[in-house]
């Protein structure tokens, strides 16, 4: 996710982890928290609250009923020292997805994949200054999945997905407790893709697509007024067949203005089989951008994933109430694109070189036909669109399943022996990641990218964050016990791409396994530094431990 963040000297940025020879100067060890975590897990969850500090959320193992389990939920203070701790009982199958935080509050999303006699839809409002939490129910229907949540005027909005049935989005107050629900199409084979709210106008939109089959899809967004009524459909103009849209999300910008922009990708399916639309793009395998993190298993197959993967960037506007037509990036034509690509399948795409008379300027080529066929196939993990000075901001994160061949000795039923080969799966590596913005007409004005070096894991999560300063861009992510910051101008780079390692809790502890790194800001000139490590440290007595740590970090 990128934020806008005035900064400070942006030319000499520099990671500083407070110890106790800067500001905390009663203290002998940095700003650091560690909750024990068995090995490989990762139940914990936290929200950032501003000044208020960190809401810290889990499942615990104290049963509190049939079938029920508590919740713990700790806010801490700016100093991440715990403030009140409350325990709230959920029904064993509630899984958490999605937080929004707002000056004032805290909202968390939970849903039920199992019971739904008084609800399976659970929306938590934390109140940190008034130490408070309230519970708020709604319902969608039975085996329907979470597509998006938002929160306006204290009224959440969930839309869904549903494998029998046509998508839909629910909307009921927290106050009132007022509900409405909003119908999408009738159209068979409808996928959800976004919502989104326009709060002073008091419109809610949802963009989704009709996958007619394996190589057609149309891509829609609907405008409601607040009690639920189909205001408008904005139909995308120059929809190009055999291009998926994998992900999209609609920015409204004032009455009857707006943008849709997200990721595209080349079916090239050669199959006879009926196309299942649902295990063929909601499949168990889709990491959605809502999601705080996806995790895979170390069974996984890459030949039984069926991850829509992706070719580039798309956007489209609407002006004056009127939708215009769909504009194609290919990431073959971004900036050093086949510098940062490691896949080796992607690679094979890298064009040609240009002949003379084919040589065109950077700009030109970019949205040329033979940049928007190339077929790059990459998996990627997007990130909600940004906007920063007038701009649409789209990012995403590369990764692709790697796999080491172990090879040993069979015997055939006379005992002659013979090698046989396999694979096994490594996890999954992070390559690069590709940043883009586009103007109000849905140009693309610059791109660029940032390498992810030796991030190998069976565990995904979104890691980049961008700050943004007048025209110059930070990007930045969490791994491997080190923080790597970068900074752009555009499609210029301003500063390569430098390291710098979290300082542990104790001097001699040693960090030697990580996943799920993540950092972003906090408040003020302050960042939180979040994941789980197994750590050494042969100086105690219980040399080693596996924790969730949550690090405090100034950025100037």
């Amino acid at each position: 996710m990128c934020e806008i963040f005035p900064m400070k000297k942006l030319f000499v940025i520099a990671f500083l982890l407070f110890t106790a020879s800067n500001v905390w100067a009663q203290k002998s060890e940095p700003l650091r928290l560690e909750i024990p975590a068995p090995s490989g897990s990762d139940p914990f969850n936290y929200v950032a609250a501003g000044k208020y500090g960190i809401c810290i959320f889990f499942p615990t193992v104290n049963g509190s009923g049939k079938d029920s389990i508590s919740w713990s939920f700790t806010m801490t203070d700016d100093q991440l020292k715990e403030k009140w701790h409350r325990m709230v009982p959920l029904h064993k199958d509630v899984t958490y997805l999605k937080s929004i935080s707002t000056k004032e509050a805290i909202y968390l999303l939970f849903h039920d994949t199992k019971q739904n006699k008084e609800g399976n839809i659970f929306v938590f409002m934390i109140i940190p200054r008034l130490q408070v939490i309230t519970e708020h129910r709604g319902s969608i229907p039975d085996k329907a999945e979470v597509v998006d949540f938002e929160i306006s005027d204290n009224v959440a909005y969930i839309g869904f997905n549903s494998r029998k049935s046509q998508p839909g989005i629910i909307g009921f107050s927290l106050v009132t407790g007022e509900k409405s629900n909003y119908d999408i199409t009738t159209e068979k084979d409808a996928l959800l893709l976004d919502i989104s709210v326009d709060t002073a106008l008091q419109y809610i939109f949802a963009t989704y697509k009709i996958q007619y089959s394996s190589t057609r899809n149309h891509l829609f967004v609907n405008q409601y007024n607040l009690p639920g009524t189909l205001v408008k459909t904005f139909d995308f103009t120059e929809q190009v067949e055999k291009k998926n849209f994998n992900s999209a999300q609609f920015i409204p910008r004032g009455e009857g203005n707006g943008v849709v922009a997200g990721t595209y990708g080349f079916n090239v399916t050669s199959t006879r089989r009926q196309y299942d639309y649902y295990d063929n793009y909601y499949n168990s395998y889709y990491y959605n951008y809502y999601s705080p993190y996806f995790s895979r298993q170390p069974d996984y197959d890459a030949n039984e994933d069926k991850t829509p993967v992706s070719d580039g960037y798309f956007t489209a506007t609407v002006t004056n109430g009127v939708a215009d037509k769909i504009k194609y990036y290919n990431f073959s034509g971004f900036s050093n694109a086949f510098k940062y690509i490691t896949d080796p399948n992607a690679l094979r795409a890298k064009a040609r070189p240009l002949k003379k008379k084919e040589k065109t300027s950077e700009t030109e080529s970019t949205n040329t036909d033979i940049l928007n066929d190339k077929t790059l196939n990459l998996r990627l993990i997007t990130h909600e669109l940004a906007e920063n000075d007038g701009q649409i901001i789209i990012s995403s994160e590369a990764y692709s399943p790697e796999y080491h061949t172990n090879t040993q000795m069979s015997y055939d039923f006379y005992g002659r022996a013979f090698p046989t080969s396999y694979q096994v799966f490594d996890g999954f590596r992070y390559s690069h990641a590709f940043v883009a913005g586009f103007d109000s007409s849905g140009n693309m004005l610059w791109n660029n990218g940032m390498e992810m070096r030796d991030i190998i894991t069976k565990y995904l999560n979104r890691k980049l964050n961008c700050l943004f300063e007048n025209d110059e861009t930070v990007l930045y992510y969490n791994a491997n016990n080190k923080v790597a910051f970068k900074t752009i101008k555009g499609s210029t780079i301003v500063e390569n791409t430098s390291y710098t390692t979290l300082v542990p809790k104790r001097t001699n502890d040693q960090p030697y396994d990580e996943y799920l790194g993540t950092i972003e800001h906090w408040y003020d000139d302050y960042f939180i530094a979040t994941g789980y490590q197994t750590i050494r440290n042969n100086y105690l007595e219980s040399n080693k431990r596996n924790v969730f740590y949550i690090s405090k970090m100034a950025f100037r």
